[in-house]
């Protein structure tokens, strides 16, 4: 075939190719239709890649195709459903009080289960601003009535993470002022270092009648363009990234980084969070370091109700107040 073609009416001359899958019996199927389901499978590999060839049929090339379109499909189903929870993580005080919690957001899905997947389903289809409403309306609601039923902190803020090219428009707006209605104000936007900026979009969410209009710069220190995000972004709290806060206790460079960081915000009246505390030895370094906020499953792991500060921070806060006094 490779070797023949067609001779067109108007003399061209056209190459002949074909394209082939092949499933072998019993290795691959013990019935004629699970076979030919296989060797076409293993066929529109061949179309979408290099054409023109044979491909046989490969089992784990499948199982991963059908578990992506099955996660598609799912994401699709959550949208539609809003299926998705958010639990809940607190931002201790240097006192061990709960001042804040962000929400972390729980795909209810049978396979689709990571946050990551969620965004980079939302990125290729075009879906983030569906992400956004979802999460402008689900997670303060949830909060909300949380607070009510005295099971979060009173007064707490909100930290909620937000897509930094997105801002919600016309009737979402409303609807979002409907379910935040009574801690609205409370409510602080995170944006991560990842992200595009948008400074039209920033200003709008920053001029919001319905949220603070507050923002978080989260995983600071994680991207390239730190100080332009610090500029352009001008938080009111800055969230160091777990890569800093890691053996912060052994590593000075990363103690002077801190430091830096902590007096340029302390002078403009940012706040400091330390993200991802997990050792005793991180919280009593970064207490020493001046740091306003403390966050880390080491204090408290991520909850539909999250528990109080462990005893273990308390100790460890103590201790650092015995040392001051």
């Amino acid at each position: 075939l490779r070797r023949a073609s067609i001779v067109l009416p108007n003399g061209d001359s056209f190459a002949v190719s074909i394209s082939g899958g092949v499933a072998w019996y019993p290795e691959d199927g013990n019935d004629m239709a699970s076979l030919k389901k296989y060797a076409d499978f293993a066929m529109y590999q061949v179309k979408r890649s290099h054409k023109g060839g044979m491909q046989e049929f490969d089992i784990g090339v499948y199982n991963e195709a059908s578990y992506e379109t099955q996660i598609a499909q799912e994401f699709e189903q959550m949208l539609a459903g809003s299926r998705v929870t958010y639990h809940f993580q607190p931002i201790f005080d240097r006192n061990g009080e709960a001042a804040a919690y962000e929400a972390l957001m729980r795909p209810e899905m049978p396979n689709l289960r990571s946050p990551g997947t969620v965004m980079k389903l939302a990125q290729e289809t075009g879906r983030l601003y569906d992400i956004e409403k979802l999460t402008m309306f689900t997670a303060p609601e949830l909060f909300r009535l949380r607070q009510q039923s005295g099971l979060l902190a009173e007064n707490a803020w909100l930290f909620v993470n937000s897509i930094a090219s997105v801002c919600l428009i016309g009737a979402d707006v409303e609807e979002m002022r409907r379910r935040v209605s009574g801690i609205g104000r409370n409510v602080v936007i995170e944006i991560t270092e990842e992200e595009d900026l948008d400074l039209e979009i920033l200003n709008m969410k920053r001029r919001s009648t319905v949220l603070s209009g507050l923002y978080a710069l989260d995983d600071y220190g994680s991207g390239y363009s730190n100080e332009k995000m610090l500029l352009e972004l001008a938080p009111a709290y800055i969230k160091l990234d777990l890569s800093i806060i890691r053996d912060i206790d052994s590593d000075p460079d990363k103690q002077q980084i801190v430091e830096n960081i902590v007096s340029y915000a302390h002078q403009r009246g940012m706040k400091i969070i330390a993200e991802g505390l997990e050792t005793p030895a991180e919280l009593l370094k970064v207490l020493e370091l001046d740091v306003d906020l403390l966050q880390g499953y080491f204090l408290a792991k991520p909850s539909a109700v999250p528990k109080p500060v462990s005893a273990e921070s308390v100790a460890v806060i103590e201790r650092f107040r015995k040392h001051l006094a």
